[in-house]
Order: C-alpha cells, then sequence, then structure tokens
C-alpha cells in the first residue's frame, strides 16, 4: 500500500462513491510517531488522513490480515487498535467532533473469509440492546474471493495484490494461479515486472519453480511475457539450467523454516517450564515442522512438559 498511488487507488475503488466524490486531494499516510507503540511493528501498520471537500476529514487503518482464522480475533483486534487511534485522536482535535476511522482489512488467507463483517456480528443481544452496543464495520477486500481483473484498476496495486493472493495459497494451487496471472498482465510488461517482484519478495521458496515451469509450457520465443518473466528471474540470480540448484534451495528452504520452528518452540518451552532437559532438546532436534507446530498448539494448556509432547 505504502507504493505510490496504490493506496489512493484503494480508497478511490472501495470506499462508498459518496465519500470519493468528496475527496479533496490524495490521501496523507500519517508518521509512525501518530500509532500508538503498542500498534508499530504489528500485523497493521498504515493510517492514512484523507481530505475532504468543506475542510472535514476522515481516517484509513489498513490490516493486513493472512493467518486462517473466523474472523472473531481480528474483529477485536480491530476494537483495540480503533480505541487507540480515537484516544489520539481526541488529543489532537480538542473539544472538536472527532473524524471517522474506517477500517480496511485485506485478506490473503488460504480459504475465503468466513468471519463477521460488523463487531456487533460476535455480540448475542437483543435487538432493542443492539443500538447501545459497540459496533462498527469494516471493509473487507478478499483476495481469494475475487476474480484477478476485478482487484484493482491501478497497476501498482493490482500487482501488489496479485503476489499477496499467489503468497497465500499451496504450490499446487500457486500454478494455476500464476498461469492466470500471467494471462491477465499479458498487455501490462510493467505490472507483470511488479507482480513478480512481489511474488520473488513473498512466496520464493515454492514460486520459482512454478514460474519456471510457466516459462518452458508456454514461452515459444516470441512471447514477451514469458522472457520479461524470464529477464526477471535471471537478473535475480536464478538461471532455467538451475533446477538441482533450485530444489536444493527448496530443501534448504525448509530446513530454515524448521529451524526457525524449532527456535519458537525452545523459547515459548523455556518461558514455560525454565529448564530443558537433554531428552527435549532430542525432541526439538529430530521433530518436523508439522510436529513442532502441533507442540506450539498445545503449549497454552500444558501443565507439564509431558503435557505438550502428548507423553502418556
Amino acid at each position: 500500500m505504502k507504493e505510490e498511488g496504490a493506496a489512493e487507488a484503494l480508497l478511490r475503488e472501495r470506499l462508498p462513491p459518496a465519500t470519493v466524490r468528496r475527496f479533496a486531494g490524495p490521501p496523507e499516510a500519517l508518521p509512525e510517531s501518530f500509532v500508538d507503540e503498542t500498534l508499530r511493528g504489528s500485523v497493521a501498520d498504515l493510517l492514512l488522513r484523507v481530505p475532504l471537500r468543506g475542510g472535514e476529514e476522515t481516517f484509513v487503518y489498513f490490516l493486513l490480515e493472512h493467518k486462517r482464522t473466523d474472523g472473531a480475533a481480528v474483529m477485536l483486534q480491530l476494537l483495540r487498535y480503533l480505541a487507540q487511534i480515537y484516544e489520539r485522536l481526541a488529543r489532537t482535535h480538542r473539544g472538536r467532533a472527532l473524524p471517522p476511522v474506517v477500517p480496511i482489512i485485506v485478506y490473503n488467507g488460504d480459504r475465503t473469509w468466513k468471519g463477521p463483517r460488523r463487531f456487533s456480528d460476535l455480540l448475542e443481544t437483543t435487538r432493542e440492546l443492539k443500538h447501545l452496543t459497540v459496533d462498527f464495520g469494516v471493509v473487507l477486500v478478499d483476495l481469494g474471493a475475487e476474480p484477478i481483473e476485478h482487484l484493482s484498476a491501478h497497476r501498482t496495486l493490482r500487482g501488489g495484490l496479485l503476489g499477496l493472493r499467489v503468497a497465500a495459497v499451496g504450490p499446487r494451487d500457486q500454478e494455476a494461479l500464476i498461469h492466470r496471472a500471467i494471462a491477465a498482465l499479458a498487455h501490462d510488461p510493467s505490472t507483470l515486472r511488479l507482480f513478480l517482484r512481489y511474488l520473488v519478495q513473498v512466496a520464493e521458496r515454492t514460486a520459482l519453480p512454478v514460474l519456471w515451469r510457466a516459462i518452458e509450457e508456454e514461452q515459444d520465443g516470441k512471447d514477451q511475457r514469458m522472457q520479461t518473466i524470464a529477464e526477471y528471474l535471471e537478473s535475480k540470480g536464478f538461471r532455467r539450467g538451475e533446477r538441482k540448484g533450485l530444489a536444493k534451495g527448496r530443501a534448504e528452504g525448509r530446513e530454515q523454516e524448521r529451524e526457525a520452528m524449532r527456535a519458537v518452540v525452545r523459547r515459548a518451552l523455556k518461558r514455560h517450564f525454565k529448564r530443558l532437559s537433554a531428552a527435549t532438546e532430542a525432541k526439538l532436534t529430530s521433530a518436523d515442522t508439522g510436529m513442532l507446530a502441533s507442540w506450539l498448539e498445545r503449549l497454552p494448556d500444558a501443565r507439564s512438559i509431558r503435557d505438550v509432547f502428548n507423553d502418556h
């Protein structure tokens, strides 16, 4: 969202048309110092101020959500963030009415969003009490649910959203999606390069072999799309003849992922149980990524380290 023009394009495409018609200028990204310390470094880090005709203003808060979730945790998270933003706005507006803050969720989870669209959807309440409770809605951009062609008309934004969408799916689904993305961007080489840049950044280990297969299946010697992809990948140090190197890289990537997960589990265990025995260290060393993840899920409810490993 921070690339030039991308945030404004998203606002113009996703906010109500009546509000868009009142835009008095481009949105302004507020400095990090405006956002409370507890928000910085979280999954969301972009707050925009949008000037409106008549001297009014509104704010838009972006949340990038990529986890498998039913949405309840996300809405609670947004409630906390919005409260902190409004608290800060109250200090800057001193006695004046507060401007609205509109939350936008850009969701690239690996399944369609099934969660709430309003905070009140979480509440079990009667009709007569509903208007007395806390409530807000969200603008949801579900990258997996929208056709590629509808993601955005803005080239920079479209390329970034495509990269996020491909990164959210598994290798099997990536292949079909990459082919569709290439076809959708066939007549826009600059956006195609941007899409590749995002893809290499966020899904390199699994996406690169898929890209090479797309080149081999579709390149006919005159296809500028495939030449653009090949040139881009080669500029990043990847060659068509480096199949074995890619396979080795994928294996190394999996091992790096396992090492990272092992380190997370080890730190979590030490926080809960202080010291780890040699037997525990041996279990950590031999465990695969799936087992490590399952141990991490059990940890919050575990009363002993035996409960974590399910040693009964």
